[in-house]
């Protein structure tokens, strides 16, 4: 068995029924599963690739994807979720640009500002590397992949709330090159796997407030402001079932830099 066959066949172990993509076997980027049977005239990746500017792919990608909303919460169906609620979006040459998931979004609240590690830090996948300021406190947010960061995004720096506005776009963390891609994806929620961990979540969610589920209009679906609807008492027990506590020692660890409230 070749290298590629070999490959093919790890993945399909791993991930049944998803299959390289056209760009991976091209050697455009180093790890993209396709779940589209191949059908590119349909792909917002692919269609990305083939005619736009990195940022303008981001935003033309977005716009073009086919988002799916589990009781009010977004998630795109290109994008890897670590269980910490950070999103990782493979891009060309291999590198992972990260960010907060709509969901974790939803659970912190308005951002007011944001720290993350400095360039060419190395970072641990799963690891606390960054955090954001809300209304209840400071949450500490996770890398979903190890490798060294490349960029940070420094419109956070006077638009903190971008994270709140547009958590798959302008929202985005870091740009990071990964060590070892192939094996940190594999940990990582990927296809079909993402709406029904995104369900188990809310669920989670809805357990946490007592099943209140008045909280949630619409028969439990989140929308932007339900946090500021519950007791201080049920927001902190919500945010620490998500985002636990952490020592400033662990930020620090990676050199996480603070981004001051934006205006």
């Amino acid at each position: 068995m070749n290298g590629l066959n070999h490959q093919i066949a790890s993945n399909q172990t791993v991930n049944p029924g998803l299959i390289p993509c056209i760009w991976m076997q091209a050697g455009v980027v180093d790890y993209k599963l396709c779940d589209r049977d191949y059908d590119c005239e349909h792909c917002p990746f692919d269609e990305a690739l083939h005619t736009r500017s990195s940022q303008q792919a981001l935003r033309e990608r977005r716009a073009q994807s086919e988002s799916t909303i589990v009781q009010g919460c977004g998630v795109e169906p290109d994008l890897f979720y670590h269980p910490a609620h950070i999103w990782a979006r493979i891009e060309a040459g291999g590198m992972v640009r990260a960010g907060l998931d709509d969901f974790g979004q939803r659970i912190l609240g308005r951002t007011y500002s944001v720290s993350l590690p400095a360039l060419r830090t190395t970072v641990q996948a799963g690891s606390e590397c960054s955090g954001v300021t809300h209304q209840s406190g400071i949450s500490f947010l996770v890398a979903p992949v190890t490798g060294q960061v490349k960029e940070v995004n420094a419109k956070l720096i006077q638009r903190p709330a971008l994270i709140n506005r547009d958590a798959y776009g302008e929202g985005w963390l870091m740009l990071i090159e990964p060590d070892d891609l192939k094996l940190d994806l594999k940990r990582l929620i990927y296809g079909e796997r993402v709406r029904a961990w995104l369900q188990d979540e809310i669920e989670k969610l809805q357990s946490v407030i007592n099943g209140e589920q008045s909280r949630m209009n619409d028969g439990g679906w989140l929308t932007p402001a339900f946090m500021s609807e519950l007791t201080e008492t049920q927001r902190n027990r919500v945010i620490d079932s998500f985002f636990p506590p952490s020592f400033d020692e662990e930020a620090k660890s990676n050199n996480a830099i603070k981004f001051p409230i934006g205006r």
